[in-house]
């Protein structure tokens, strides 16, 4: 295996067998399914919101001075770099704007007569709604660039000045990402159920993005550190990433329980609808109850000890529960208002198995085309505990691979 590649030849041949069964079951999907475009909107947002959520992890990280993750900082901006590719295929929603979104068909006039509130109906006009998708994934690139290019030109230089600029991208992302994140949950997930609303509905996404991405980020960093790479991050790191995860869960559970309860009291018709379709037969109900379990309850049981933080296969299991339970509060959001009980269908299996191996196949390929280690960033030996210290100068010094 060559230098910056990171998989082997059968390993890539399996991604792109993944992604080719993706593509075919997406097909067959479009021509067969009346679920395509409700799967496809649930597995383009599933792997978009962790690339992005990996830009939050960066961000924060570099406005707090936070030292920690510096060593492993390479893995959250290899995920960065999906986001561009991510949301080029969100817009081919366009398409099935009508199946998704029933007030940009005209031929739906109760719809269209609901709709006519003022506001609402000129926020959810099409050309406006698209515009706005258009709009926020663009500004989301332009930042990430500038985070991403601030980062790799200190390992040419070794400039101070490159952590002043990511900390200034990164903060100007942080509070763009927080408004344009919340008005394009509305539009993206609320607006399949046009008369329902939810001031909370943009943190409850947030949330959901955080805990997901910061499954995602451990899981590869502990493949890496398995595969030899990686070699300065310790006990002490992963310890911090469960951290993340368990605390990241815990702010999920608490945005899901308060959207119910503010719900619940208040009691108004077009709020308890959304509730109502999600617990009103055994199936949704069913899907509901799991949901919490597996974005919140599991994962926090297990990453409670301290010892399970520092051990990869309880690691390795607590994320993959919080990333699956991820995929299934996108589902009961999506298909509840269209679809009378659960079922999980080929199409959905196949396009998650496409986006996650084009996800892979971009964080792969971003990933070995840069050095591993930020080798010139200021905080690194901040970072790494002391025995690994020496690993840490014979990057610098260039002696050491990454």
């Amino acid at each position: 295996m060559a230098k910056n590649e990171l998989t082997n030849g059968m390993e890539r041949n399996v991604l792109i067998g993944l992604l080719v069964l993706g593509a075919v079951g997406g097909v067959a999907g479009l021509m067969s399914s009346d679920r395509f475009w409700f799967s496809f909107l649930q597995n383009s947002l599933f792997v978009l919101t962790i690339a992005l959520g990996a830009v939050l992890f960066v961000a924060f990280k570099s406005v707090s001075n936070a030292g920690w993750a510096t060593v492993f900082r390479r893995v959250p901006e290899a995920m960065m770099a999906y986001v561009p590719i991510g949301g080029l295929l969100l817009l081919l929603v366009f398409f099935g704007r009508n199946t998704l979104y029933p007030w940009t068909n005209p031929a739906m006039e109760t719809h269209g007569a609901d709709l006519q509130l003022g506001f609402k109906h000129l926020w959810l006009s099409t050309s406006f709604f698209f515009g706005r998708m258009v709009a926020f994934l663009a500004i989301w690139c332009g930042l990430i660039y500038g985070i991403r290019k601030a980062s790799f030109q200190q390992d040419a230089d070794g400039s101070v000045e490159h952590t002043r600029k990511r900390k200034i991208y990164s903060s100007i992302f942080i509070v763009v990402f927080g408004v344009t994140f919340s008005l394009a949950s509305f539009d993206w997930i609320m607006s399949l159920e046009p008369m329902f609303y939810s001031t909370i509905f943009g943190f409850y996404l947030i949330a959901g993005t955080l805990t997901s991405s910061a499954a995602a980020i451990t899981l590869l960093v502990i493949w890496l550190k398995q595969r030899g790479h990686l070699p300065a991050v310790g006990d002490k790191h992963m310890h911090y990433l469960g951290q993340l995860v368990m605390g990241f869960a815990t702010f999920w559970a608490y945005m899901w329980i308060s959207q119910y309860l503010l719900i619940y009291y208040a009691n108004l018709p077009e709020e308890t609808i959304y509730y109502y379709r999600r617990t009103g037969t055994t199936g949704w109900f069913t899907f509901f109850i799991v949901n919490l379990f597996l974005n919140w309850v599991i994962p926090f049981v297990m990453l409670l000890p301290r010892q399970v933080k520092m051990n990869a296969k309880w690691m390795v299991a607590a994320c993959s529960i919080a990333l699956v339970g991820h995929w299934l509060d996108f589902y009961t959001m999506i298909f509840p208002a269209f679809f009378g009980s659960p079922m999980i269908s080929y199409v959905d299996i196949a396009l998650l198995a496409g986006s996650i191996a084009l996800f892979l196949l971009v964080f792969f390929r971003s990933l070995g085309a840069k050095g591993m280690v930020p080798r010139n960033d200021p905080y690194l030996e901040e970072s790494v505990e002391h025995e690994h210290l020496e690993i840490v100068y014979s990057l610098k010094a260039g002696t050491m691979a990454d």
